[in-house]
């Protein structure tokens, strides 16, 4: 499908600033990224002009002639030319009280060439300089899109969330937006599982899990202490239960992968639950490491077969790494 210019030259969009339009013209026009795009500003003039986008051109920039790779925007703003002193183009001319009204008209008619002539040497400076102004008005228009922006906002997530998580860019940025809802999420087991699968890449199923403290809370009354030798006798459970996360693991990961998600989720859950509880990382494969040979003799039909472990955090933590 061709589009016509000067059906984009009636549309409502010229009514827009040059950024936007500009940015929308790219979006309408299908072979955009095809064309050479050009800026010409033909200087500021409120009585004349009351909008930026002027026109739309095609023609080549040497030869003046028609071309479709190439696209001139005109719009009523000040070139470089119009910021330079204007006697370095037009140099001072004493006007004599002789002179025809036939010179007067060459003048002029030879000021408006020259005039002509320097917009359009300016013109690949001009374009320049409106593509850099283009990137700034970007990081404003496109926050989630453009490059600049979206470095700002990793930028501005780093600095609210201030915890030390070794996540990937796009990670930290699905966080950041979940925690501008973190009052909906809070301890909402179900939507943290979600929360966790959008951000880890597998399944994270959450549950309470009862605290029981193996160590007296209580302190010495005289040489007993109260739960252990003095009153009730056993394990103390905790009125406040704890966070028990499991990663679903479809294939067996190496212990430093697996340090590294605990630690992300634990420090993940730190935002969405009360901070009384005690988060427990542990994990699990959905598959089991087994291989099955036939159906009848044991050591060559037999299925052997080792259902998945789950490991908690604590004794992950607590393994000695051999040394060779």
């Amino acid at each position: 499908m061709v589009i016509d210019l000067d059906d984009i030259k009636k549309s409502e969009i010229t009514s827009y600033v040059a950024e936007v339009f500009y940015e929308e013209l790219m979006f309408i026009l299908e072979d955009a990224n095809d064309r050479q795009v050009y800026i010409k500003n033909h200087g500021m003039n409120s009585r004349a002009f009351s909008k930026d986008v002027l026109d739309l051109s095609s023609f080549d920039p040497i030869s003046m002639s028609p071309r479709a790779d190439t696209l001139f925007i005109h719009l009523s703003r000040n070139s470089i030319y119009h910021q330079l002193p204007e006697i370095l183009f037009h140099p001072l001319v004493i006007s004599s009280p002789g002179m025809s009204n036939k010179e007067v008209v060459d003048a002029i008619r030879e000021n408006r060439k020259r005039e002509n002539q320097n917009l359009h040497f300016f013109i690949p400076f001009d374009t320049f300089l409106f593509e850099e102004k283009l990137k700034l008005s970007n990081r404003h228009l496109n926050i989630f899109t453009d490059d600049y922006a979206k470095q700002n906002l990793f930028t501005f997530a780093n600095a609210i969330i201030n915890k030390d998580i070794p996540l990937k860019k796009e990670q930290l940025y699905k966080l950041f937006l979940n925690l501008c809802n973190a009052e909906q999420l809070k301890e909402n087991l179900p939507e943290l599982e979600k929360l966790l699968r959008s951000i880890m890449g597998f399944e994270v199923t959450i549950a309470y899990k009862a605290c029981v403290l193996s160590e007296s809370p209580f302190s010495s009354l005289g040489t007993g202490i109260l739960g252990y030798d003095l009153g009730t006798q056993g394990a103390v459970i905790s009125e406040q239960d704890d966070i028990c996360a499991t990663m679903m693991l479809e294939e067996l990961q190496d212990y430093q992968t697996l340090i590294k998600h605990q630690e992300i989720i634990t420090k993940i859950l730190e935002f969405f639950t009360f901070a009384n509880r005690e988060i427990i990382v542990k994990h699990t494969l959905l598959q089991t490491n087994g291989f099955s040979l036939g159906t009848t003799f044991l050591g060559y039909d037999t299925v052997l077969e080792q259902a998945g472990i789950a490991i908690e955090k604590e004794p992950i933590e607590n393994i000695i790494q051999p040394t060779f």
